[in-house]
Parts: structure tokens; sequence; C-alpha cells
């Protein structure tokens, strides 16, 4: 009979404890590779609010490998070249490295329908994602994270000019190209920022900053790149005349010092250090808050672009879009090294089920960084308890993932910045809104191609916008007569800039 009840208590505890061990091996863990940001000052990204949260809501255990800014291209694509691969990627991949690597990632398409009603409901409402994230295979292999459509990211470099030296010289705000130079010989002669000497170098830009490129400056004669759409042409605008008119109005400005031609190989911090000498009227950037202390940035205003005054039937432009997409369309991809991509889906899933899980994802907790209003909208906090050494930008990637999360934020989900308590977090949003109006009619759409045909592109490319880059430095510092411009003229053909233009008349027509 002893023996009959050790057997029986045997078996029961046998039986108790199944249940506990199985649900211990069925724990689904994922690992998901993820830059690092230079300014987290947290622990590793497991234990970031949202992430504790994630698990507690789905039951699936994320290990994080954390990649360390500036080497996840070089991690990623040796990940990629051994075969010895995450998961999945979040936030790492380029449009390269998926497209030349397709067969080491998971088709999604016929995986979101069951496993991603959260993602597939949002997608249908804005169906040009599809075609954003469809591959030239006809399948899906990433989703897209970060924000959908930012308004501040709508434009990019701003030209920017101080109304108050202006107002010093009684000049009103410029239009024409002609009305331009005026006033940047008045500022030259006029000593607008009373120091008693002539250092004034009143259009200031800046080649290695990406918001000041030269090219912002063009706008007027109707293009602020080396091509313009037009009903659906791809212009090469470098052969137009109206783009030698270009390059003759500004070697007007350089050779009468009205033009500061550093800018053509000065470094950022020598940009930047140049701004916050006082000395320029004009420069094309982000915001003046970026540039100079309130009281000498409350000085600027968004400048529309003048109209060319040679030109006056072209219609001038400002290098934007509306509506543009700013989101990652490679943020998530998931890696046939996944033993259950279905379930990893719906952890990604998961995190899109409303704008609060999203929110935490971006910045954390709520009630430090955001907030949510009775009507669902999120709103943008700037807490008190910043220092120099813990900012604000700090606190958003020590707490959050920002642009880096499992997350795409819609345009209705965007926090808002309330303007009367951060009137300077509106301030860049109105700066667009004076030049948003001057947008290009036309953009290029956001596509995915075939590896080859990415490649030729890059090939043609390369040779070509260095050998442009320095022929519109030559002619603004030196000049261009015709017997140049004839030159020019037959080299552009040598850089393959037929093969460039035809690349992309066949991409808008769609013929790849």
């Amino acid at each position: 009979m002893k023996k009959l009840v050790a057997l029986l208590t045997a078996l029961t505890l046998l039986i108790g404890l199944t249940p506990i061990v199985a649900m211990a091996e069925e724990v689904p863990t994922f690992t998901i590779a993820i830059v690092r940001h230079t300014l987290d000052k947290g622990e590793d990204i497991g234990t970031k609010y949202a992430a504790q949260k994630a698990f507690e809501k789905t039951g699936v255990k994320i290990e994080w490998l954390e990649l360390e800014s500036g080497t996840e291209t070089e991690r990623a694509n040796v990940m990629l070249a051994s075969g010895d691969l995450p998961d999945a990627f979040l936030g790492v991949l380029s449009e390269d490295m998926l497209v030349k690597n397709l067969d080491s990632f998971v088709s999604l398409s016929d995986l979101i329908d069951e496993n991603a009603p959260n993602i597939k409901a949002q997608y249908d409402q804005y169906p040009k994602l599809w075609e954003m994230l469809t591959m030239t295979d006809g399948s899906i292999y990433s989703l897209a994270v970060g924000d959908y459509s930012n308004p501040d990211n709508q434009a990019n470099g701003i030209q920017f000019i101080n109304k108050a030296w202006l107002d010093k010289l009684g000049l009103a705000i410029p239009t024409t190209t002609e009305e331009l130079y005026n006033v940047l010989v008045a500022v030259r002669d006029g000593d607008p920022n009373g120091n008693g000497l002539a250092d004034e170098l009143p259009l200031i830009f800046c080649e290695n900053n990406w918001a000041a490129h030269f090219t912002n400056f063009m706008g007027s004669w109707g293009f602020v790149d080396y091509y313009k759409i037009e009903n659906g042409q791809f212009i090469f605008t470098p052969t137009l005349p109206e783009f030698r008119s270009c390059l003759e109005f500004y070697h007007k400005l350089a050779s009468e010092g009205l033009l500061d031609v550093e800018g053509f190989t000065q470094t950022n911090q020598q940009y930047y250090a140049k701004l916050k000498e006082n000395i320029g009227v004009s420069y094309c950037g982000w915001t003046p808050a970026s540039n100079f202390d309130p009281e000498i940035a409350a000085e600027y205003v968004a400048m529309a672009p003048v109209q060319a005054s040679d030109y006056p039937e072209i219609k001038p432009v400002v290098s934007g879009e509306n509506e543009r997409f700013t989101g990652n369309r490679f943020g998530f991809a998931i890696t046939t090294s996944c033993k259950d991509p279905a379930k990893l889906l719906q952890w990604f899933d998961a995190q899109n089920a409303d704008t609060a899980t999203k929110m935490e994802w971006k910045y954390g907790e709520a009630g430090l960084l955001w907030e949510m209003d009775e009507n669902g909208q999120a709103w943008a906090l700037y807490p008190d308890t910043v220092t120099t050494d813990f900012t604000r930008e700090n606190m958003k990637y020590t707490y959050g993932l920002v642009n880096r999360n499992p997350c795409l934020i819609m345009p209705n989900e965007l926090e808002q910045n309330d303007p009367v308590k951060a009137p300077e977090a509106v301030v860049r949003l109105g700066f667009v809104n004076t030049v948003k109006d001057s947008f290009a009619a036309e953009v290029l759409p956001i596509r995915s191609v075939p590896e080859d045909k990415t490649s030729e592109r890059a090939l043609v490319y390369a040779d070509l916008k260095a050998y442009l880059d320095s022929f519109v430095a030559d002619c603004v510092v030196n000049g261009v007569d015709d017997a140049k411009w004839q030159t020019h003229l037959s080299n552009v053909d040598g850089y393959g800039a037929a093969q460039w233009t035809q690349w992309y008349q066949d991409f808008l027509d769609g013929k790849f």
C-alpha cells in the first residue's frame, strides 16, 4: 500500500510540474539587431519601458543585439555575408542591403493578412505604402517604421534672412534675384552687425552640410538639383541655359564679395562657427534656433525663393515635398534564420496596435516627454529637469527609441506641440509653411528597383556628380564664358549624363 501511495504521489507531482516545464520551454524568444544611439544613456534596450511592457503583453521575449552607432552597416554586411543572422533587423538595413540579399529574408506577403491586422489596416489607409514596400519580385520583405510623414521634414534646407538687419537698412525682403543682389550689396556696405568692421559675408552656404548645399540657392531658376521633372519627363538641368544663368549670377555675387565661396570646401564646424560670428544676412539651414542664441535666432525669417529676374516665366522652387514619406521602409525585416516568422510578425504587429503603445516606444512612459489628451491626441512635453549633461535629446533616446522603434506612426498619431508651452518647438513648422507652396509639383516616386538597376545608377552617377559639383564650384568662383560652357556640354556626355537621364526616365515610365 505504501508503495502505491508513493507512486501516486510521484505521478501527481510529475503531472503538476509538467505544465510549468512546458511553459518555460514554450516562451518564444527572438533576437533583433538594432542600433544603439550615441545619445542613449540608459542600460540595455530591454530595460526600456516599452520593451518590458511588450513582453508582458505578448509573452514574447526579445533579445536585443545592440550595434554601436556607426558600425551598423559593416556589422550587418558581415552577418549577411556569413549567414550568421539575427531573427530580424530593426532600423539597420538600407535598400541596397535588402535588395542584394533578398534570399536572406522572409517574404511577408502571405503572412500579413493573418498575423498583422493592425499593419494591414494602417497600410490600407495609405495604399502607396504597399507599392513602396513591394520588391521587384512582387513580394514584401520589410515593414516601415518611424514617422510616416512629419510636417517638419517636408522641406529640406530653407533659406533664412535676417529681418532685423533689413529693417535697420530700410530694406524689404527680396522677391527677385535683382532685389537680392541689391540687399546683399547694402549689407556688405552698411555694417548692419554694428561692429564698425567691413566683415559681412552676406550669403553663406556649406556643401558639407546636408541642409546648406549650394543647390538650395538654385531654386530661383526652377530646380534645386541636377534634374527636374515636368509633365512626367526627367530633365537634366546642367545643360539648360537657365543653369548657366544661375552660375553667372552667383559668380557675380562671388566676385563682389557677396557670396562666401569658402562654402564649397569648409567643414560643418567652420560653417557653424562662421554663422555664430554674425556676419551673414542669409543662409540655408534647418532652423536658426539650431545656429544662434535665441535673441539672434529671433531676427531670422524664412524666405520664399526669389524669382529669377532674367527668367520671369520660370516658377521658383524649394527642395521639399508635400505629405512626404519620412519613415524607413526597410525598418523591420525578418531573416530566414527565424524559426517562427509568423509569431515574430505578430509581436511586431502588437506594437502597432494603438497610438499610446507607439509613443511609449518612441519616447518612453507617458508623463515625461509626452502625454495623451482626452481626445486621444499625443502632445509633446518639455520637462524642466533637463541639464546640459542630460538634455531632452538624451531623454528621448534613453527612455525610447525615437524613429528606430518597431512602429509606424501615422499622420493622425504624430505628437503635437503646444505653441504656448513650447513656442520654439513650432518655429520650424512655421518656416516650412512659409515655403511649402514653392515645392516642385512633380517628384520621383518611391519604388524598389532590381539590384542590377541599382548598381547601374550608382555607377553612372558617382563620376557624373563629382564632375558637376566641381564644374559648379569652378564657374561660381572663376566665372563661365562661351568656350567653357561649350566644353561643359561636351563633357557631360562623357560622364554619362544621357545614361543617367534615361535611367530615371525609364524608372518614371515603369519600365523596371
